[in-house]
């Protein structure tokens, strides 16, 4: 059989969608419960009408439209260091078609892979992969939950693909933020700045991720201990000029 794609042959014959890896090592991983037919005809991930959508606006997201200009989004993602998995190798038509001994048996190797990949922030297309890592059934509010999963990693549960644009651009902001941090930090910590230039330069580029006003950011971006340690803040470079 020729394979399509980013399409594999599991142990059962299964034809299914492997896992995709960036060359340097990927911190951040984009995680759902399990293919799509469509997707694993397709030979790329989230190719039905739902998960294009979906996957379209978690890479708005994380990156302007400029890096996102390949063929097939999840070739873009992974040429920025995005990875791709499912909880469950199996592709199925429907979340209910999955079975629940299928989730119990798939998730401690689900989970091993991205700890031993030191993953650090999963993004959870719909909320089962993400639920079950941090070992929950249900889901308060989508967008960066508050529990870490076991190994220490942040998980982002996308919102409804049928909400409002209005109340969804705030939890896709917190993406944006996030994966601005994951990037620029190894340590899976924010880059605090050493004086006011690299502050208001990570201001500007926050700021393409947020439909704040640059002011809004600068206040809200890091708290009073670190903007004391740089001194007295003076008058921001974009209200120089006016």
């Amino acid at each position: 059989m020729s394979l399509i794609g980013h399409q594999t042959v599991l142990p059962n014959g299964e034809l299914s969608l492997a896992d995709l890896w960036p060359a340097e090592e990927s911190t951040i991983v984009i995680a759902g419960l399990n293919p799509a037919p469509p997707s694993v005809a397709a030979g790329h991930y989230y190719q039905g009408r739902n998960g294009k959508q979906m996957l379209k606006r978690v890479a708005s997201a994380m990156f302007k439209n400029e890096f996102l200009n390949e063929e097939h989004l999840d070739d873009a993602l992974v040429a920025q260091g995005i990875g791709f998995t499912d909880l469950v190798k199996s592709p199925t038509v429907g979340e209910k078609d999955v079975a629940e001994k299928q989730i119990l048996d798939s998730l401690p190797e689900f989970e091993q892979k991205l700890a031993d990949r030191n993953v650090r922030l999963v993004v959870s297309i719909y909320r089962h992969a993400g639920l079950r890592l941090l070992g929950k059934k249900k889901l308060a509010s989508p967008g960066l939950q508050e529990e870490l999963t076991s190994w220490g990693a942040k998980v982002f549960i996308t919102p409804n693909p049928y909400g409002a644009a209005e109340q969804t651009r705030p939890v896709y902001e917190q993406l944006g933020h996030e994966v601005y941090g994951v990037q620029t930090a190894p340590e899976f910590q924010r880059v605090l700045p050493k004086n006011w230039v690299e502050f208001f330069e990570n201001v500007y580029t926050v700021a393409a991720y947020n439909s704040k006003s640059l002011d809004e950011i600068a206040l809200t971006m890091y708290d009073d201990e670190v903007k004391s340690a740089l001194g007295t803040i003076p008058t921001p470079p974009w209200r120089l000029n006016q």
